[in-house]
């Protein structure tokens, strides 16, 4: 949405005001921030604390992730989902049960932590593999979270739309892009994604914890053009590779950077880690 668009919408609700008032308030706000909103969103901040709306339909998908400020709300935003974490439930002081889903999303501005709360939540089970989709959410609110990440929340008002055939899968970035070399990947990284050819499998192995239960572990010897690494897979998420054979393709996102024992880095996938196991690597993606 154009900062003309924004301050056109402004004028029409609030006829008091003059089209230089409006400019001086969002250069006002823009100049608050410090140089951290354009002035596109500064424009938006001012029409959310004026509660100017705006329809739907002038704001999908074009609303950029970077333009996204806190306290905004009916926003509608889309993008390519590079990330999914296990949806987490909790009972809430009522006793009743609640549910929130975690994915991460992409366009050619940026980032975004996208939170599907309740019902929503469940978009994650049956929409399948969602990794590398384009995703529509609608009618979302922008927060910070805990950690000071901007955060688009997904509540009851909300809608997901998984692979909207209105949206080109060309205007948004290609999975590729959010994936490291395995010969790139250093101890600073934290967590990456990354594909590869299983070229090892080794056995399961089981052992007890402290606490007497009983755990798992399996290794992978995981190769791509620029290296090999080992990936070492817990717990419920052996499962997953229980029938893994060498040569197999895997993708994965959200895998643990950690240093072995002999010294070298190793790939921990753990809970919140997604894989996806192909037979081979794909001959396109988008």
């Amino acid at each position: 949405m154009t900062l003309e668009e924004i301050v056109k919408r402004i004028l029409e609700e609030k006829k008091t005001l003059t089209r230089r008032e409006v400019l001086r308030m969002i250069e006002e706000r823009a100049r608050r921030a410090g140089g951290l909103l354009t002035l596109e969103s500064a424009a938006l901040t001012v029409a959310s604390d004026l509660g100017v709306k705006f329809k739907e339909e002038k704001l999908k998908p074009r609303m950029l992730i970077k333009n996204l400020v806190p306290g905004l709300n009916d926003v509608t935003v889309a993008g390519r989902i590079i990330g999914v974490s296990p949806v987490r439930r909790f009972k809430r002081q009522d006793g009743r049960e609640g549910a929130v889903g975690r994915l991460i999303i992409a366009d050619k501005s940026g980032e975004l932590r996208v939170l599907l709360w309740d019902e929503k939540a469940d978009t994650l089970k049956s929409e399948g593999r969602l990794i590398g989709k384009i995703a529509r959410f609608s009618h979302g609110y922008v927060r910070r979270g805990l950690d000071g990440v901007l955060e688009l929340n997904i509540g009851v008002r909300g809608s997901v739309e998984v692979s909207p055939p209105d949206i080109p899968e060309s205007e948004y970035p290609p999975i590729e892009r959010f994936m490291k070399k395995i010969g790139e990947i250093t101890l600073k990284d934290g967590k990456v994604n990354v594909a590869g050819v299983a070229r090892r499998v080794y056995p399961l192995v089981t052992f007890r914890r402290n606490d007497g239960s009983e755990g798992k572990v399996r290794r992978i010897e995981l190769e791509d053009s620029t290296g090999r690494v080992t990936m070492v897979v817990w717990n419920e998420k052996v499962e997953e590779v229980k029938s893994l054979e060498s040569n197999a393709y895997l993708e994965v996102f959200g895998a643990r950077v950690k240093e072995g024992i002999d010294g070298n880095i190793e790939l921990h996938v753990e809970n919140k880690t997604y894989m996806n196991v192909m037979a081979e690597k794909p001959k396109k993606r988008k």
